[in-house]
């Protein structure tokens, strides 16, 4: 994000045991829900102008923000640790693998945990949500699947490292080996095997990427031997991975 986005003005409301009252003689009241609906909304549907609009909304009109406690720092940090939260939610509710998603909430809540002011939290929660509508819009499940498929995706890919079964797959989704391979397949196009080689064949390449060895890959993944996976890896990519990983040395 540009450094503007730390121009955002902010208020917090004072403590009072009569909200409604206090806000309707002094006028101040939480920032308004339409502008929090937009900037989550956006991050839902993977839409990165959307999410700088919304960003744009409250550098225009500033922050209203509840009284969470007497400790300016906790005061902080809750606010930013609630709306990551909201955030990571509407990132599922778009398609966002559930682990990654769970696994960025506790990333991001730990780097809070060192910022100091009220302008370091606005500056990376403005940041984060970029980068987090930008991983919805690029790794998103689409919504057209129903809750089986996407239930069904979510298993695979918690489940990469192990040698995964369709017989597993239909018993932990409570659904016989046969209906689910069926609606696999009307639903996505491919048969459910097929994506499950598609997943890790892709998984192989950022393992590869990061430095490990072929057999490493091969045997993380559970193919059934390395001469296997490099068949079926050339197959895919129309290169072997020793290629592959030359092609990256060369970069």
């Amino acid at each position: 994000m540009s450094e503007d986005h730390t121009k955002i003005n902010y208020e917090f409301l004072d403590s009072t045991k009569n909200f409604i009252y206090e806000a309707r003689e002094t006028g101040k009241t939480h920032s308004s829900f339409q502008y929090e609906i937009m900037l989550f909304y956006s991050i839902r549907n993977g839409d990165i102008d959307g999410v700088r609009k919304a960003l744009d909304l409250y550098k225009e009109s500033g922050l209203i923000i509840g009284h969470m406690s007497d400790n300016q720092s906790r005061e902080i940090h809750y606010w930013a640790v609630a709306t990551i939260a909201v955030a990571i939610h509407y990132a599922i509710l778009g398609g966002l693998d559930e682990s990654e998603a769970y696994q960025l909430s506790d990333q991001y809540i730990q780097e809070i945990d060192y910022l100091q002011t009220m302008e370091e939290c606005i500056d990376y929660l403005c940041e984060k949500a970029i980068e987090l509508v930008s991983k919805v819009k690029e790794n998103n499940i689409p919504h057209t699947y129903s809750d089986l498929i996407n239930r069904c995706m979510h298993l695979i890919h918690i489940n990469l490292h192990s040698r995964l079964k369709i017989e597993q797959l239909s018993n932990a989704l409570h659904v016989s080996r046969d209906y689910l391979s069926q609606a696999f397949k009307k639903e996505t196009g491919i048969s459910l095997h097929q994506y499950i080689l598609n997943q890790k064949l892709d998984e192989s390449q950022k393992m590869l990427s990061s430095g490990m060895t072929i057999n490493e890959t091969s045997y993380t993944l559970c193919f059934c031997n390395e001469s296997h996976f490099i068949q079926l890896f050339k197959k895919k990519y129309g290169i072997t991975p020793a290629n592959f990983i030359r092609s990256l040395e060369k970069f």
